[in-house]
């Protein structure tokens, strides 16, 4: 009997993985930004490797002394930076992880030019929402996107199922508040048919770097499926 199975089980699942914050620019020294430290998506960048996963980084603005010797990453400041990244390099991987804490809001307008002075007048800074990056990306059906919430507790699912919708993503990695710029993660992982994964007790803390391989080994079997015939 023939085999008709067109799968490539000798190539590695590619990944491809954001993290940390944009700085969308004010002038040539000021930023509107967040204090994502990246390190969840990196610890998810370290958890898929150990799988012999193919994976490339793609950084913001953050100071992780361990990705310095990571061999594959691209770097980002802005919003937009990170858009053009993703648009030239999704169609080459298997797995987005969109763990990058993009900024919500940027200014309206070019940067002004060179460094506001402290005894200027203040300038009237009118901002915008940041286009949305995730929900407009062009997705073949072989590939998995990984979306990522930061909530208060009392309303972290409802946001992370509104955003399962929003930005058409495949699963949300939901994280309280309490995680950001923290070592631990009390992650859990919402599905669209309305499943909620946790790691242990709901609401219990945990070393980012084990949260991080529970993550994955938590989404291998879906991407296995969804990814078989790429």
């Amino acid at each position: 009997m023939s085999n008709t199975n067109t799968s490539k089980p000798d190539r590695p699942t590619r990944w491809l993985v954001t993290l940390g914050p944009t700085h969308e620019p004010i002038d040539q020294v000021r930023f509107i930004g967040n204090r994502s430290s990246g390190r969840m998506g990196f610890e998810i960048a370290k958890a898929a490797k150990e799988t012999n996963a193919q994976v490339r980084v793609l950084a913001g603005p953050c100071s992780l002394p361990e990705m310095n010797s990571w061999n594959d990453v691209a770097r980002f400041q802005s919003a937009a930076d990170l858009r053009k990244l993703l648009n030239n390099e999704w169609p080459n991987f298997d797995v987005l992880v969109m763990a990058a804490a993009v900024a919500d809001w940027r200014v309206v307008g070019a940067p002004l030019e060179g460094k506001i002075r402290r005894d200027a007048t203040p300038p009237m800074l009118q901002l915008e929402p940041v286009a949305e990056i995730v929900g407009h990306l062009q997705s073949r059906h072989n590939q998995f996107v990984v979306g990522f919430a930061l909530e208060p507790k009392d309303d972290l699912l409802a946001s992370a199922r509104r955003k399962l919708a929003a930005k058409k993503v495949d699963c949300i990695v939901a994280n309280s508040l309490e995680t950001l710029d923290s070592t631990h993660s009390d992650a859990q992982i919402v599905w669209g048919d309305g499943r909620v994964l946790t790691q242990g007790h709901v609401n219990e803390f945990a070393e980012k770097s084990s949260v991080a391989r529970w993550i994955v080994q938590a989404l291998s079997p879906a991407i296995a499926q969804k990814c078989g015939d790429r």
